[in-house]
Order: structure tokens, then sequence, then C-alpha cells
């Protein structure tokens, strides 16, 4: 589906200078002591085979003689060599948000052109993993990029590595191994930051939350931070929907455990959150929890349409689950636009049967020419039967599609999406609160896409067994994909 809720992290506005923290962050800064060679600016970097005397470890090799990072300073790096791994020293104090990023010059079809980085933090020894990122998150681009909170003073080991030395493989040396390292305290004052003051532990008592408006609009998006003191503890916030707005959605990354090697985890003991939005009524529209049992496969986040008005978006521990010790999370949350609602919801005819399918409209792809793409928001209150879908398609067409409803936070249950052509059924999946419901070539697809035989008359049809005692939201998004011969 059309993920409308996805930002880029900007660090700027959000970051505020360190004052604590010592040393320069100049990765050339340190020259090898009497070397009488240039040891190289590059961080890692390997002195000439001809030195005159004997240079001693490479700056930033391990965490013993890790580079010197100052908070709000950026460090430039290399992966220039097979398995290479750089390491920073970052000083921090109890309590400081801070957030880490491996950046470079990459976007989503760069490939191995440019290196995939990711980040790991470990103590000022390298002992103990507190947290480890391969992307951002939701993934954007191959840069690495995560949230951390200090429970303690302490100096932090920061690793940057390749993606594939990270998971434990053989990995090469892209064509541009270069990035940015950074480490910034999180400014919880920033005009794009919400950050946890209590008490704001309920509706009746909320903490006004800060948005900044997307230019150019309509919406807005802030980031969420706070602490989770205790078990019963739920932090807040009340959000004015920006003029225009059709949608709001909440990024849930993976915050917590477990941490190991080659897991996503940005090192808070809480392993996910749930994130509930309500009207200023009372009355949920939206609610997203990790599936009992399966917490590493929440979903990415929850997005649900809204109309104007005030929403109150609360954070809180998962239904039984005990405090730890370091129960922090950090997300993005923002207003949007959203998928085009299905005319039903509009009050027009009806879509409930295939020969009542409302028509799907599908326009060409900005970047490729034989894709054709078709954007749903649909609603199954009580007592509606099915909402149903058409759109042509031509011999040897491929018919993709991605939908969504538990998984975005809507109060539906027992989703069950049906790709029909000319009537008969060609393939059919019921959503899950576990997985994602996408059939592409992706090899993370949950089914293959169709494969179209005939030209004819495709019809996509959308039903659902149940609705939730205490969410009322019935909505669900989809998006349908053609591609041509």
């Amino acid at each position: 589906m059309r993920k409308d809720w996805i930002s880029v992290f900007a660090l700027a506005g959000i970051v505020s200078f360190g004052a604590y923290a010592c040393g320069s962050s100049d990765s050339s800064s340190t020259a090898v002591a009497d070397a009488g060679v240039d040891a190289g600016k590059d961080a890692g970097s390997t002195p000439r085979a001809d030195a005159a005397v004997d240079a001693g470890p490479v700056e930033g090799s391990s965490c013993a003689n890790a580079i010197t990072a100052d908070l709000g300073a950026e460090v430039t790096g290399t992966l220039d060599e097979a398995g290479k791994k750089v390491f920073y020293a970052v000083t921090v104090k109890a309590g400081d948000f801070l957030i880490l990023g491996a950046d470079t010059a990459a976007t989503a079809d760069t490939g191995e052109e440019i290196v995939d980085t990711t980040l790991s933090i470990f103590n000022a020894n390298g002992t103990t993993l507190l947290a480890s990122v391969d992307d951002a998150f939701p993934r954007v681009t191959t840069d690495a990029d995560m949230y951390y909170r200090a429970p303690a003073d302490a100096t932090l080991c920061v690793q940057v590595t390749d993606f594939a030395t990270w998971g434990g493989q053989a990995s090469g040396v892209a064509t541009d191994a270069n990035y940015t390292f950074f480490a910034g305290k999180v400014d919880p004052a920033a005009a794009t930051v919400s950050f946890d003051v209590e008490p704001n532990d309920t509706i009746a008592a909320p903490q006004t939350g800060k948005l900044k408006a997307f230019a150019p609009g309509p919406g807005g998006y802030t980031h969420v931070m706070g602490i989770l003191g205790t078990a019963s503890d739920v932090d807040t916030y009340k959000f004015t929907a920006p003029a225009g707005s059709k949608s709001i959605s909440v990024i849930v990354p993976p915050i917590g455990t477990p941490v190991a090697p080659a897991t996503a985890s940005y090192g808070s003991s809480m392993a996910r959150f749930t994130v509930t939005v309500q009207k200023l009524d009372g009355t949920i529209i939206a609610q997203l929890s990790p599936p009992a049992g399966n917490v590493e496969k929440m979903s990415e986040g929850l997005s649900a349409p809204i109309e104007a008005g005030d929403y109150y978006v609360t954070f809180s521990h998962p239904a039984g689950t005990t405090a730890g010790a370091n129960d922090f999370y950090a997300t993005t949350l923002d207003f949007s636009t959203t998928n085009t609602p299905e005319t039903e919801s509009l009050g027009a005819n009806t879509n409930d049967t295939l020969a009542s399918a409302q028509a799907l409209t599908l326009t060409a792809d900005a970047t490729n020419a034989k894709l054709k793409d078709g954007y749903i928001l649909g609603y199954l209150p009580a007592g509606d039967l099915a909402d149903s879908f058409s759109f042509p398609v031509g011999v040897n067409d491929s018919v993709a599609l991605s939908c969504g409803s538990i998984r975005n936070g809507s109060g539906l249950e027992g989703v069950k999406v049906e790709l029909f052509v000319d009537g008969v059924s060609k393939q059919a999946e019921n959503e899950t609160a576990i997985a994602d419901l996408s059939w592409s070539t992706s090899r993370f697809a949950s089914k293959a896409a169709v494969g179209i035989t005939a030209a004819g008359t495709a019809v996509l049809q959308v039903s659902a067994t149940g609705r939730s005692a205490t969410n009322t939201g019935t909505y669900f998004l989809c998006g349908v994909h053609v591609t041509m011969p």
C-alpha cells in the first residue's frame, strides 16, 4: 500500500550540540605519534607500507582506539576494504536521547554502487552490544539511522560497517565507500520534537504535541519520544490535524529487545509500544499493539484516515508486560494525505458484489512506463458484506498488490482479499496480525504476483468477518500495481 506516513529523518532542528564531549570531531585530527609519515585523513585508513616507524594500531580499528566524535559534529569515513569496521567514541550523560547516523549518497535505486551502512552501539570496551540497526526505519535508503537513550553517564563505542559484514556474510567494497558519521543529542525544545513531559497520563490532562508543517503541505510531522517509567505509565499527546490532512500515521520501529548481532534494535528495554488514536470523546479510531507471542513481527506502523479536528495519541506498554530499566520509545508521527476513499463511503452507489464493482482508476507510474498504479481507502462497517474494485487487464500483465487493515491499526477482523478475472477467482489471502499481505515478485512477498493469461476485467474484492468491540476503525488500505509486458 502507499506509505503516505513515511518521512525522512531531518537532523537539522532536532539536535542540540553537546558541551561535555571532549576531543576533536575531525577523523584526521589525531596524527600518528612520531610516525614521520602522513597516516591519511580517512577514518581507519592504513599508513604507507614504507613508514619509518611502527605507527601502532590504526585509529578507529577497535573500541580501544576509537575515533572521538563530539555530539553534534559530523565525521567522514570510508569502508574501502572488505569486512572493514570503524569505531567511534561518543561521550553521553544519563537520560540523553541521541540520534545517530551513518549516511551516504544512497537512494532507493543505487544498489551496490554506494555502501550500505550499519550502526552498532557497544559499551566503552566493546564487550557488550547495546543496540544495532541496518537502515533507517522505515527503510527509505540504505543509510543507517537510529535513536538511543543513554541510561547512564558513559562513553559509547559505535561501530560503522557494511550490511554484509554486519550480518556475518562475506562482503565486498562498494564503488562509493564513503559515509558521514553523526551522533547528536535530541533537543527537547526543538520545534520538531514532542518530548515526554509528565504528567500526561490521561486524555483529561494531555500534553500538547508540536507539529512542523510539511513544505509543501498539507500536513505536518513531529518526532515523539519519551519514557514509560512504570508498567501503568501512559503518555498522552493532543494534536490538531493541520488543514487538508486526511490521515494520521505513527511509525513503530524496532525500539527494543532482542539485542543480538544482525538484529535491529534501538536498545530500549521495551520491545515495542502500543499506540492508540482517540477522538476527543475518547472513541478509539485506531490502535496498534504487538501480536501476542510474535512481538518481533509487529507492523511497521499505524495509519488511519481522519477528519478535521483534535486527536489524542497515547503510547503505552503492551498488555501484560512489565516495566524495564530503560523503557524508552522514539518515533515519528505525521498528518498527511491518504488513498482515495471508495465511493460507497461517500454515500454513492454500493460496491458489494463483483457485478457492482467500483471502477478503480489506474494511473501511469512516474518512473516506469509499463506500470500502472491504483490506490484504495475502503470501509467495511457492520453490515457491509464486501467492497469490490474493477480494472482492465491485458494478456501477460502481472498484478501485484499490497493491502493492510489490522496491521495499520484498524478494528476490522478476518480481512480477506481476493482477485477475480472475468468472475473467476485467481488468488486469495487472509490478513493476519503477524505478516503484511503483499503479492509481488519480491522474496518478502506473502504471495506471488498474479499473471494474466487473457485480457479481461479484474476485480479486487475485500471482505471482513468481524469488528473489534473497542476499536471503531473499519478501514483498509490497498495499492494495486499492474505491470504490462
